[in-house]
Formats: C-alpha cells, structure tokens, sequence
C-alpha cells in the first residue's frame, strides 16, 4: 500500500517537474540556479531584520575587505580567467572535426556578455547604464574642491556652494576617484548586477560539461594524494569546473553579503533585474521564441 502511494506522488511530482520544464523551457537546474538569486535576497533581508547588531561592524560591511578589494572589484576579469581555463581544457578535449563550432560559440557568448556588462557597468555612448539611471533620477557627484586643484576639476562640475562643486557628467567610480560624493538619485547596485550577471554567465556556459559528483570526489582524492605543484596543476586542469564552482560559491556568498550590508532594497532589485536581463537574453529567450 505505501509503495503504491510513494509511486502516485512521484509520478505527481514528475508530472509537475515536466510541466515547469515545457512552459519555462528551461530544466529544473537550471530554473533552481536562476531562482536562488532570489533566495539569497530573502536570506539577506531575514538576516537583515533579525541581526541589528551585525550591522554595527562585519569584516564583510567594510568595502576594504580582501574578498571585496580583490575578488568583487575585479569580478569579471575572474570570470574571463576561469572561463578561458574551461574552454581550454575542453577544446583540447573535443575532437577536431568540431572545435571550431565549440571556440565559435564560445567567443560569441562570452562578446555578448562582456558587452552587456561594459553598457550597465563601464559605458554606453558616455555614462554607463547605472549612472545614467542615477543622474536620471535626480543624482549627482559632489566634491569639496579644498583640497582639489580647481584647473584639475572636470569640466563638467559646476559651483554650487562655496568650495562645493557638483556634476552630473560623469561616472561613479570617476566621483569616487575624486573623494567626491555620489548623492540624491536612485543608485543600481553594481556589486549585485556583476555576481549574478558573471554567475548566470558561467553557469550557463558550463552546466552542461559538469562531471558527475562520482568523478569530482576521485580528482579530489587524486589531488590530495599528488605531492610535487605540477601533478596538483595537472588535475585541476583536467577539471577546470572546479574553478567555475568555486567561483560561483564566492560570487553567491559575496552577493549575500552586500544583500545583507549595502544598498536599498530597490537599488538591489534594480541590480538584480538588470543582471537577469542579459543573459536570459543569451540562453533562455531563444528558447521561448
């Protein structure tokens, strides 16, 4: 009778898998991957609301932290290292006859994504994309010229007050280059849109060329018995999703931290939104069409 019952919820619950897979068309890893983004958000907000005292001081609250300064600020360059790690390793890997269609593909995916993160983060025909939503919404950069040289002050900065000079002509990080301060408008955080951004980027490029857990734990166990850096170097090479997990375990961890320390939750969700967009464009909208 139980096994009856146990048969009739799984045939349930894979009926429903397979209908969130025809009207997503995307697989159940992947919708989990594209959902925990929002989970970190909620996880963040709980941990928000029910530990005041954190927000006093955290190693994680202080932009000078080690994870910040060298991983986050540099984010996509680590995403471009370990994504050319990965397609190394499987290119050498893929027979001839197709390596062209795979580098093809690859560079074509990894141009798109690049694009897209240089228009909302870098430029676009001027201010990037987040700054213009800033300036847009009523931002600007301010700075106190004291101790500026004022012929060194870009030209877009008008006088507002005595020795205070505003601008809305040029970027955040230029304002905060300055010692300027970036105020009154609606701020898309870049730290958000980077993680989830370079994380969807790496996820989808990869997912499918993931070894099975049963592989992972033999590399592992033949990495902690190696004993010379070249044999170490070797296996990792010869499993570069590694690296990728890594990478998207630290990008899921730091998108927690600034979910639970910086921004307003609107500018988070505008982060958020913006950090979907790009690549849902990529993989998942050919697939609706």
């Amino acid at each position: 009778m139980s096994s009856t019952v146990y048969d009739v919820h799984f045939s349930k619950m894979t009926d429903v898998i397979k209908q969130v897979e025809t009207r997503t068309k995307l697989t159940v890893p992947r919708l989990l991957f594209i959902s925990s983004f929002i989970l970190n958000f909620v996880i963040a907000r709980i941990i928000h609301f029910s530990s005041p005292q954190e927000e006093v001081y955290n190693y994680y609250n202080n932009k000078g932290n080690i994870f910040n300064q060298y991983f986050v600020k540099k984010g996509w360059g680590w995403t471009t290292l370990v994504i050319l790690l990965f397609y190394s390793n499987l290119l050498y890997k893929t027979p001839a006859a197709d390596r062209i269609r795979v580098l093809r593909r690859a560079v074509t995916n990894y141009i798109i994504a690049t694009v897209w993160w240089i228009l909302f983060t870098q430029w676009c025909f001027g201010l990037p994309i987040m700054d213009k939503i800033f300036v847009w919404t009523g931002g600007k950069c301010k700075i106190d010229i004291t101790n500026h040289d004022v012929n060194h002050v870009h030209s877009s900065f008008i006088h507002s007050l005595e020795n205070i000079w505003e601008s809305t002509g040029i970027t955040s990080y230029y304002c905060r280059k300055m010692k300027g301060n970036w105020i009154g408008g609606h701020d898309p955080s870049g730290h958000v849109f980077l993680m989830i951004h370079s994380s969807l980027y790496l996820f989808f490029e990869t997912s499918s060329s993931f070894p099975s857990l049963t592989v992972l734990k033999q590399n592992f166990n033949h990495f902690k018995r190696t004993t010379t850096l070249k044999e170490k170097l070797n296996v990792v090479w010869n499993t570069p999703q590694v690296l990728v997990g890594l990478l998207l375990a630290l990008w899921w961890f730091m998108l927690l931290m600034t979910n639970i320390y910086f921004h307003s939750i609107l500018e988070k969700f505008a982060g958020l939104l913006f950090g979907y967009i790009g690549v849902l464009i990529m993989y998942v909208l050919p697939d609706w069409l």
